[in-house]
């Protein structure tokens, strides 16, 4: 013979079922388990904080990377530009060796000339973010979730052969001092493809780095999701047995003919 269902066991299996409904409904509504439940214990709870904390150390990572990238593709755009302005200075140095060409003329390519090299020499304060691009120091940038910097290139307009070729003395305004300016120039244009290379090399570096983070952050995300993500299908079914056995709970107290405040109070 079944044992009759008490009021007192009603009201222990009404308050349970709304428990479980309560903790199930919020599991649902945010997509993760509940720390302390039967899926999520204590262990795979800190197990799942330490891939969190790695996932912020890796979106940083790849933050400054990033930013490491554009500040490089920024550079070689200068420099293309400031090897645009070399090679029609080079044009300019030819042009001013046409024995044919009055001293007019060349003072007209002269003052082309001057003002390229204006152009290349005020190339050497363009800044990103605030930051001087160009100079001897060489950049560190932290590029690794564990801290590990990669170094970017140095590149100076202000010394070598960009010094040389924007230095007062050169000059096409006479046939010789055009010659000789042509030397110069081709020099200032070869450090270029030197540099540009250069910076090509780094920014493919910090490309790759930045694929190793990407796929370093998947992997982590996709194990904590194994651990605290809920189990759809699992919950709604859960939810089910949960609201089914709320129904038969309520329905047993209707039955024992509770009063109406008291059935509010069991049911808030």
């Amino acid at each position: 013979m079944d044992m009759p269902i008490t009021f007192d066991l009603a009201v222990t299996q009404q308050t349970a079922a709304m428990r479980r409904l309560r903790s199930v409904s919020l599991q649902m509504a945010t997509g993760k388990r509940e720390m302390g439940g039967v899926r999520l214990d204590a262990a795979n709870f800190s197990m799942a904080a330490k891939f969190d904390t790695q996932v912020y150390r890796l979106d940083a990572a790849l933050s400054n990377a990033g930013n490491a990238v554009s500040l490089l593709q920024t550079q070689d755009g200068t420099l293309r530009s400031v090897g645009k302005a070399l090679n029609r200075m080079g044009e300019l140095a030819i042009l001013a060796q046409d024995v044919t060409k009055s001293d007019a003329d060349r003072a007209l390519y002269a003052e082309e000339f001057t003002q390229l090299k204006t152009m290349v020499s005020d190339s050497s304060g363009m800044t990103f973010n605030g930051v001087k691009m160009f100079g001897s120091q060489t950049k560190s940038e932290t590029v690794n979730e564990d801290g590990g910097t990669t170094k970017l290139p140095a590149i100076n307009l202000q010394a070598g052969p960009y010094a040389a070729a924007v230095a007062n003395e050169i000059s096409i305004a006479t046939l010789d001092s055009a010659a000789a300016a042509l030397g110069v120039v081709k020099e200032g244009m070869s450090q270029v493809s030197t540099d540009r290379a250069k910076v090509g090399a780094a920014q493919a570096s910090l490309e790759a780095e930045s694929e190793r983070l990407t796929a370093a952050r998947s992997s982590l995300t996709f194990a904590g999701s194994r651990i605290t993500d809920v189990n759809y299908a699992h919950a709604v079914t859960k939810k089910s047995a949960a609201q089914v056995q709320l129904q038969m709970a309520t329905a047993v107290l209707a039955h024992k003919s509770i009063n109406p405040e008291a059935a509010l109070y069991l049911t808030l």
